[in-house]
Parts: structure tokens; sequence; C-alpha cells
């Protein structure tokens, strides 16, 4: 179906998207969510994508239109892997580190944003993501999103793992 195909495929960048940042922050900023500076019009632009998301989510699922719901989580999905591509954090690691610390701390609270959203519909993930944010139980309610509940500089986060790992089918591993 198109919603499972959407899954599928949102997974896919989500996951990549969630590997690629949580790996940069435990490598550069000491497996803690980083001090953020000022933020850049780039950075408000993805933020704001990422609180915006749930009014148009929330609208197209009440209506049971799922699939447009998660085409509104990827879309800033594909905003951030733009956003990552473009400051290019392991390129500012040398030459910028606290605007590095930045763009990984606005990368660490859009993906909060993205793994509170996606909970509805892929609820272990999320779940998944949310732990490795260090992010607590009674705080993973769509109330949370905004600024209001923002990740705090400082907080310890647990070492990255994929969330999505490779499905593999044991039938043909055990063949093999």
């Amino acid at each position: 179906t198109m919603v499972s195909r959407i899954n599928g495929d949102l997974a896919n960048d989500i996951g990549n998207l969630a590997q690629r940042s949580l790996s940069m922050v435990a490598k550069n900023c000491d497996s803690m969510v980083p001090q953020p500076g000022p933020f850049t019009s780039d950075d408000k632009a993805l933020l704001s994508a990422a609180v915006a998301a749930l009014d148009s989510i929330r609208e197209e699922f009440n209506r049971q239109a799922f699939h447009r719901g998660l085409e509104v989580i990827w879309r800033v999905v594909s905003d951030a892997n733009r956003y990552v591509d473009s400051q290019a954090p392991w390129e500012l690691r040398k030459s910028d580190p606290s605007r590095m610390g930045t763009v990984l701390y606005v990368l660490a609270e859009t993906i909060r944003h993205l793994a509170i959203l996606i909970q509805p519909v892929m609820p272990d993930s999320a779940a998944d993501m949310l732990d490795q944010l260090n992010v607590p139980g009674e705080a993973r309610s769509f109330v949370n999103l905004g600024p209001d509940h923002a990740l705090k500089a400082g907080t310890t986060l647990p070492k990255p793992r994929p969330v999505f790992p490779r499905f593999v089918d044991e039938e043909v591993t055990d063949s093999a």
C-alpha cells in the first residue's frame, strides 16, 4: 500500500538523519546535547518547520489522510537532510566549532520533534529515537513540541545506534 511504502521510505530517511546527526553529536560533543549559539535564519526555518508540522499532520490524520500526514513529516525530514548537507557540520568542526554545536543542536531538536510526531505511526522507532535523545517518558506527547520543551544543552546522550536496522531475512542467512 501507499502508506507502507511511505513508511518504509520515511523510516529510511528519518533513520539516516538520526544516525548521522547523533553520531556527530557523540563524536564531536562528548555525547552531550551541544550548547547552541545564536540561531541563523536557516536554523530558525528548520526549527519552525518542525514545530509547525503538528497542525497539518493533525488535520490530515483527522481526515484519515494518513499518507498526507506522513508526507508533512517527510518534508521536514528532507529539509533537515538538506540542512545537514548545506551546513556541513563536519567542516565547521575545524573552522567554527561553536557554529558546529549550534547546527548539531538544531538537528537534535528537529529529530526530537520528528520522533514525537511519528509516534502514532511508528511507536517503537519513535521511542528508540527519543531514548537516544534522553527525552523522559513524560515529555513525549504533542504538548511537548515547541521551544518551551527544547533539549537542554549538556544533557548526556547514550551511544547512538541505528533506529531502523536493515531487515535481514533469517531463512536466507541460515542456508548460507
